[in-house]
């Protein structure tokens, strides 16, 4: 299977698993992710998700050159439902990439070996990003006489500085976990493959034993606001968090405090 689903708990783990393509995004594997994040939306009992590679050496390639690509380019006609689909669907494309921010609960991108191309832009769209220290991140569009159209422009110089951003875009040159780490992108960076699902994990069992719409709602206040000037965040702040202060997760939070137990959220206003 080219794309490993599966869910632990509260946890959803989506795997990239296309060896001998090196995790490249073709249309197939682009359409499965779309499908897959709208089932995470969907299941209640989901609460977190962790987005890795199934291979050792490379997170994932980028877009798919013999396939993905020359239909995008219009070198040639779509063949395949998939490919018809990448051409017809138009934003749901960007969605399956996690643009913008369609997975409504708190995205942990893993990531070890080379994450390229379209593999970085994928894991801008994730909210928390963990790295192994074999993980290499480039941004290669410029030197192939292309423009990144999947975020990277967007998302990387909101996420770091500029001129930070900028290097990346306009070098196309390889930036290893721990100068990222160091630039504010990535949170943790890990010795190896093995420490970085246990670190994920770790992460992502935190995340899912908080109360789920009070996690829900801080994703959306971030993702919300980011933009707004103060007096409209602060406004849409309260809109979002006021009804989880009256939810019967809040009242479960706050029996669990008094009485010194683990609360059992319901998951419900």
């Amino acid at each position: 299977m080219a794309l490993m689903y599966e869910k632990e708990g509260h946890i959803a783990k989506v795997g990239l698993n296309r060896p001998e393509e090196r995790n490249a995004l073709d249309p197939e594997i682009l359409m499965d992710l779309h499908r897959t994040w709208m089932d995470i939306n969907q299941d209640e009992k989901v609460r977190v998700v962790i987005l890795y590679s199934c291979m050792p050496d490379i997170f994932c390639a980028g877009m798919d050159l013999k396939t993905a690509v020359p239909v995008l380019t219009k070198a040639r006609a779509p063949e395949s439902d998939a490919e018809r689909w990448l051409i017809q669907v138009g934003q749901q494309v960007g969605e399956a990439m996690l643009k913008p921010n369609i997975v409504k609960k708190p995205v942990i991108a893993a990531v070890n070996g080379f994450c390229l191309t379209g593999g970085f832009e994928m894991i801008m769209g994730a909210d928390l990003r963990i790295a192994s220290e074999n993980a290499i991140f480039q941004m290669r569009e410029a030197s192939l006489g292309i423009m990144p159209i999947g975020g990277g422009n967007i998302y990387l110089p909101r996420i770091l500085s500029p001129c930070r951003a900028l290097e990346i875009l306009l070098t196309s040159g390889n930036f290893r976990a721990r100068t990222l780490y160091e630039w504010g992108f990535i949170n943790h960076v890990v010795p190896s493959q093995d420490d970085l699902m246990k670190k994920a994990m770790e992460i992502a069992d935190k995340i899912a034993g908080n109360g789920p719409l009070a996690v829900q709602g801080i994703i959306r206040c971030f993702r919300e606001t980011r933009d707004m000037c103060y007096a409209d965040a602060f406004k849409r702040e309260m809109e979002i968090g006021v009804p989880i202060f009256g939810s019967e997760d809040a009242r479960e939070g706050i029996r669990a405090q008094k009485e010194k137990r683990k609360p059992n959220f319901p998951g419900k206003y």
